[in-house]
């Protein structure tokens, strides 16, 4: 009989310890978990109303545990921003979240549907919003490729004409490009291999002066027409 009392209390000393290991476990776990909660988001940027956009974006983010956190998706996320680019996104181990990002090169303006926009070097078009300061930027008529465009101005750098001096751009229906420039110099450049136009340009501009209101056609493959007004 008093065996069987001794076993009763050693399987209820067991029971006891095993409860209070498992509650000890479970609170030492949740401290753990607590640790890694992300608390803070550190933001990187070239403004304040960037720095603002970004951390109202990824508030969803606080207190979310840093290994679930998907950077792709945080990415993604920052990205519909559409002024942005080269964005960046680091883990800082225990709890925060360092953030990288550069408001894009605005290039030109435009409108859609009668709403204005910029024309961004990350190959967006930007919603005009009140603290992106009013620029001198040249203005595009008529539908276009945002890319199509970008892929010209390169071209323009990369020959080394001095695109500043170009007010507005016509894009017309079969992808062909005018470029209207200050001095009232129009160069009408072909539907393909523009890059060969420009060229034909650049060396006739380097050798000639061009007087203002000249037309410099350059329709017609690998043949320059000069048309003074």
């Amino acid at each position: 009989m008093l065996q069987l009392k001794n076993k009763k209390k050693v399987y209820f000393y067991i029971f006891i310890f095993i409860l209070i290991s498992t509650i000890t476990n479970n609170k030492l776990t949740e401290n753990i978990n607590k640790i890694f909660l992300i608390g803070k988001i550190n933001v990187k940027t070239d403004s304040i109303e960037a720095k603002k956009s970004i951390l109202l974006t990824t508030n969803y983010i606080m207190k979310q545990n840093i290994f679930k956190l998907d950077k792709k998706i945080l990415v993604d996320k920052i990205n519909k921003l559409n002024f942005l680019e080269n964005i960046k996104i680091q883990k800082k181990f225990p709890s925060s979240i360092y953030i990288k990002a550069k408001q894009t090169k605005f290039v030109a303006t435009t409108f859609i549907d009668q709403k204005k926009y910029f024309v961004g070097y990350n190959g967006k078009f930007i919603p005009v919003k009140k603290f992106m300061k009013n620029q001198t930027l040249p203005i595009i008529f008529g539908k276009f490729f945002i890319n199509d465009f970008i892929n010209l101005k390169k071209t323009l750098n990369l020959l080394e004409i001095d695109d500043n001096e170009i007010f507005k751009y016509y894009s017309h229906k079969n992808n062909r490009w005018d470029l209207y420039f200050k001095n009232n110099i129009l160069i009408k450049l072909p539907e393909k291999n523009y890059i060969i136009a420009l060229k034909i340009y650049r060396q006739f501009a380097t050798n000639n002066k061009i007087k203002p209101n000249t037309v410099l056609d350059l329709r017609i493959s690998n043949r320059l027409i000069v048309k003074s007004e």
